[in-house]
């Protein structure tokens, strides 16, 4: 009898591992797609300029720039943000005409693979002395386009070309004047 109820516990303990199911471990589907920025995502961007004076009647030479600016992601392209911008001329009696202006604005960027194409939207007002006469606070439209290379996570370089429209109004309506400035720029972002 012992043996009887040995060999049936034997059976029914192998009948268990041959019907028992294989269990591979907890599976998880990775369907998460890497974004280069996302909604929180933030840059400072520096840039260099070369500025070109579009309607001055050859009254004003080329001239440079440098700009700071910081954007925040709402999206992974949209973000908001703002810049200052620092900016001098030389007209043809050697007076540097000089544009402070501090901008707010808004960029889209599309992307492919590691392509940035960001576009910028900015209004502001800025600061401007030419020839001891000064202007405070002029109004400040820009347009912004470029090309950006995202070498890794956190820097990208590119190449920029904007237009500056900076009006004035005086008392005098016939004073009026609204310059216009075209940059070519290079740059380099700090993504966090």
């Amino acid at each position: 009898m012992k043996r009887f109820i040995s060999t049936i516990l034997l059976l029914l303990i192998t009948s268990a591992a041959v019907f028992a199911q294989y269990d591979e471990g907890d599976v998880y589907e990775d369907d998460y797609v890497y974004e280069q920025n996302g909604a929180g995502d933030q840059f400072i961007k520096i840039n260099l300029n070369v500025q070109i004076p579009l309607n001055f009647n050859g009254q004003l030479h080329t001239g440079g720039a440098i700009e700071l600016g910081y954007y925040r992601f709402l999206n992974s392209w949209l973000a908001v943000g703002g810049e200052l911008n620092a900016s001098y001329n030389v007209s043809i009696g050697n007076k540097v005409f000089v544009m402070l202006p501090i901008l707010g604005g808004v960029m889209f960027q599309p992307t492919y693979d590691k392509f940035e194409f960001p576009i910028f939207a900015n209004i502001g007002m800025g600061y401007e002395t030419w020839q001891n006469i000064d202007y405070f606070p002029s109004l400040v439209f820009k347009l912004s386009g470029g090309a950006y290379y995202r070498l890794n996570e956190i820097c990208s370089f590119g190449l920029n070309m904007d237009y500056m429209l900076v009006p004035q109004f005086f008392e005098d309506s016939s004073q009026n004047f609204a310059g216009n400035f075209l940059s070519f720029t290079i740059g380099a972002r700090y993504h966090f």
